[in-house]
């Protein structure tokens, strides 16, 4: 199973509001602070399974559960697009997004993929879906969270490379967190 985040159009942390937070108030660090909003931010949706902002995934699944149902690996589903199976010989074959109905039994987001998707999709299924917060309704707890990361980093941006953030996670951020991640039994 593997998720394809297919775009960003803007983060649930403006720039302005990072850099008020974290008291910077130099522009020539703009795109070190933009990157470490972005690290931040898939930090925390790799933890808890939200997407902060709505937007569109592409979930590619080899081999297909039999029984149909497959969990959203992004949170709150919104709607599913396309289903798109692959058959035997690996063409495509093109499904309406009712072919894969989002569910939430028993309170986890799902799809519910119809006998014919099944069928077909000898060679996996990709389920095009929009997952996430509406602009603006990103929780206060979870933007507290995002802003304490990004400070961190800016802090140790000289001691950790870029590529390496967010390297630090204040305590705050740890609590702010922790009522989001999903607990497995």
């Amino acid at each position: 199973m593997t998720t394809i985040d297919l775009g960003l159009s803007a983060e649930p942390l403006a720039l302005a509001e990072a850099k008020a937070w974290a008291r910077i108030e130099r522009d020539d660090e703009d795109g070190l602070i933009s990157g470490l909003i972005s690290a931040a931010r898939e930090a925390i949706e790799r933890e808890t399974g939200l997407a902060l902002v709505a937007r569109s995934f592409r979930l590619a699944l080899d081999p297909v559960p039999r029984g149909g149902w497959v969990e959203a690996t992004r949170r709150p589903l919104v709607a599913v697009e396309s289903v798109t199976a692959y058959d035997a010989s690996g063409n495509p074959v093109a499904f309406t997004a009712a072919e894969a109905v989002a569910e939430r039994p028993r309170g986890t987001d799902c799809f519910r993929l119809a006998g014919a998707v099944i069928d077909a999709a000898a060679n996996g299924v990709e389920i095009e879906f929009t997952a996430g917060l509406a602009a603006g309704e990103c929780p206060a707890d979870l933007l507290l969270a995002l802003k304490s990361i990004v400070a961190a980093s800016y802090e140790a941006r000289a001691l950790v490379e870029p590529g390496m953030q967010p390297a630090l996670r204040p305590a705050l951020a740890d609590r702010l967190i922790a009522p989001y991640r999903r607990v497995r039994i």
